[in-house]
């Protein structure tokens, strides 16, 4: 039965992810850092699809909160086997808009989606390294691959996602894996709540231009994540795989 963390598991992909590992057998630690509500329907599902699951609020762009999350992780689980680094922020400004990508947005996006990474792959291989072995999979970005995004700092942190997952799992390496995955153009997430310049339609049409002529899906993410965790990539550490209809060939 694997012993997994997720990190910003209560909705979208990790939500979805969670329910993959739960279909399995897992073990789960739910993490949230304000949306208890939403991660509770998490835990429901969780365990509606036959895992076990906890919930632990943290604020991982914070390194103490981090530590804690990973430790209290590992007490109720009875160790950890799988980290899954789902959980992330952005900011939406148009790239032209330089003057918008201010000092504190930069900070905000970087603490959240790089710093905070870092800091739970570090306490989670002190316990991997502890039971002789384990996997982490970190979510990055198409936008981390190409010019595109959210805004500047969003597109440039998930590039640092995916170059800090080169450089773990080269120090992590024979006995944790550390992968990346990704995502392209994902539907049934809330996302775009946020984007006071979202248009579904728009969104949709987005498939057109894509070589699979569809967008993704929460459900294609956790596939992939649950894959890369598994002893069927026991032969892959430092990659990172797009999950996009084939949009980084373009």
């Amino acid at each position: 039965m694997q012993k997994v963390l997720i990190t910003g598991a209560s909705i979208g992909i990790g939500r979805q992810t969670a329910i993959k590992f739960a279909e399995h057998g897992a073990q789960i630690v739910i993490n949230y850092r304000n949306a208890e509500e939403d991660a509770r329907e998490t835990l429901r599902l969780v365990e509606k699809s036959g895992g076990k699951g906890y919930l632990v609020q943290a604020d991982i762009s914070n390194e103490l909160e981090a530590d804690r999350l990973v430790n209290t992780a590992a007490e109720c689980l009875g160790g950890l086997d799988v980290l899954i680094n789902n959980a992330g922020v952005t900011k939406f400004i148009p790239f032209e808009e330089l003057d918008a990508a201010t000092a504190e947005v930069w900070d905000f996006l970087y603490k959240s989606n790089v710093e905070s990474m870092f800091f739970c792959c570090r306490a989670a291989s002190k316990i991997m390294n502890k039971q002789n072995g384990g996997s982490i999979v970190n979510l990055a970005s198409v936008a981390g691959m190409l010019p595109a995004g959210s805004s500047i700092p969003y597109s440039v942190s998930k590039a640092a996602i995916i170059h800090l997952t080169k450089c773990l799992a080269n120090v992590l390496a024979p006995t944790i894996r550390v992968n990346s995955i990704a995502p392209g153009t994902i539907q049934n997430t809330r996302w775009n709540a946020s984007n006071p310049a979202f248009d579904p339609e728009k969104y949709q049409a987005r498939a057109v231009g894509l070589p699979l002529q569809r967008l993704g899906t929460p459900e294609d993410i956790a596939a992939a994540a649950y894959f890369l965790a598994s002893d069927e990539a026991s032969f892959i550490t430092g990659a990172n795989l797009p999950i996009d209809g084939g949009v980084n060939i373009k």
